[in-house]
């Protein structure tokens, strides 16, 4: 069975997979969840899983999966693993073939191919996670594991919450700095996590024009999930990179 996949442009097609899985809600009645949110039965999300591999020409054994808890985890994938593996934000590896997934519904995952040494890494970053400074851990990680450079790093920051509908609290704002936030009044504040995401990779010393980002807001946009729309009726996204 064919889904429907949103896929990045700045990874080249001939060397990497990559994208973000659709909701699907017109192949599946309650849509396509990658992970057992309140609605999806843990079968249900593994049949899913299949499909998704299917999808990519892949045996599921080739799909790596994080158990994610909004932390600065980052691990080394350096087997196949048919499980999910343990708790993790950040998932790096060299291995062809190994597509690594990360579980999103609003949250960004940012997807790193370095180009020199053929290294990937799948990052979580939701509020949490960037303001953890994630991305920057999993660049260092990649870095002292495989002898990467930032900037031979090329990075896609996938459809997550925009800044215009990401309404957050003080108290969360205040972990930002000013110029990603947006005082909407009552204590609310608009905040520009993809924007966040992408000083973080300038700092690292990622090149610029090596960075895609998704203008796509998924609080706004029915083809993805999103928790703060859908709430408990909200499946989750796969965000993915493998090496061919």
């Amino acid at each position: 069975m064919k889904i429907k996949i949103h896929k990045p442009n700045i990874f080249p097609q001939n060397r990497i997979i990559a994208g973000i899985t659709e909701t699907n809600f017109d192949r599946f009645s309650s849509g396509f969840s990658i992970f057992p949110a309140k609605i999806f039965s843990i079968e249900e999300v593994e049949y899913f899983r299949v499909i998704l591999a299917n999808n990519l020409g892949l045996k599921r054994q080739y799909l790596a999966f994080q158990k994610q808890e909004h932390s600065d985890c980052i691990q080394v994938i350096d087997s196949i693993n048919i499980h999910e593996i343990n708790i993790s934000d950040g998932m790096i590896t060299n291995l062809k073939n190994v597509v690594l997934n990360v579980t999103v519904a609003d949250c960004a995952a940012v997807l790193i191919y370095d180009e020199q040494k053929e290294v990937i890494g799948a990052f979580h970053s939701g509020w949490r996670g960037t303001q953890k400074n994630i991305v920057a851990k999993g660049i260092q990680k990649m870095e002292e594991n495989f002898g990467c450079s930032a900037k031979d790093m090329i990075v896609w920051i996938s459809p997550s919450a925009g800044m215009k509908n990401y309404e957050v609290g003080q108290e969360v704002a205040e972990l930002f700095d000013e110029k990603f936030t947006k005082p909407v009044g009552n204590d609310k504040f608009l905040l520009d996590i993809k924007g966040a995401i992408k000083e973080q990779l300038l700092n690292c010393g990622v090149i610029e024009k090596n960075i895609e980002i998704s203008e796509i807001c998924t609080i706004e946009d029915s083809r993805f999930h999103s928790f703060r729309r859908d709430r408990d009726r909200s499946g989750r996204m796969s965000a993915f990179i493998g090496m061919k």
